[in-house]
C-alpha cells in the first residue's frame, strides 16, 4: 500500500470535521498513515520468513520484524483511537436505517 493513498484515505474520513479540528489532526492521520504501510510491509516480512527465528542449537527467537510489529501495532491503535475519538465527537451523520431499525425494536 501506497503512503499517500492510505494518508488520503484516512483524511477523508475527516472531511466533516471542522476546520480548525483538521488542521490539529493533519499529522496524526500522516503517522497513522505512515505505520499502516510499515505494518504490511512488516506483515510480509513475517508471512514469508516467520515470526520466529530458530538457531543451529535449536534456540528461538522472535525476528527483528515481528519485535517491530508488535512495538508498531501497539502505537498504531493508540493513533487510531485517538483519531476515531476525534472523529466520534464531531461527526453527526444523523440517523441512519440501522438507526430507525433500533428505535422501533426497542419499542
Amino acid at each position: 500500500m501506497e503512503l499517500n493513498i492510505e494518508y488520503k484515505r484516512l483524511k477523508s474520513l475527516f472531511s466533516l470535521v471542522d476546520e480548525s479540528k483538521k488542521e490539529l489532526v493533519d499529522n496524526l492521520i500522516y503517522q497513522a498513515a505512515f505505520m499502516k504501510v510499515e505494518l504490511d510491509k512488516l506483515q510480509e516480512q513475517i508471512r514469508k520468513f516467520g515470526a520466529v527465528q530458530i538457531s543451529t542449537k535449536g534456540s528461538q527467537r522472535q525476528t527483528e520484524a515481528a519485535k517491530y510489529y508488535t512495538k508498531l501495532v501497539n502505537s498504531y491503535g493508540t493513533v487510531i483511537k485517538t483519531l476515531n475519538t476525534i472523529l466520534g465527537t464531531q461527526v453527526d451523520d444523523g440517523e441512519d436505517a440501522f438507526d430507525e431499525f433500533l428505535k422501533r425494536a426497542s419499542e
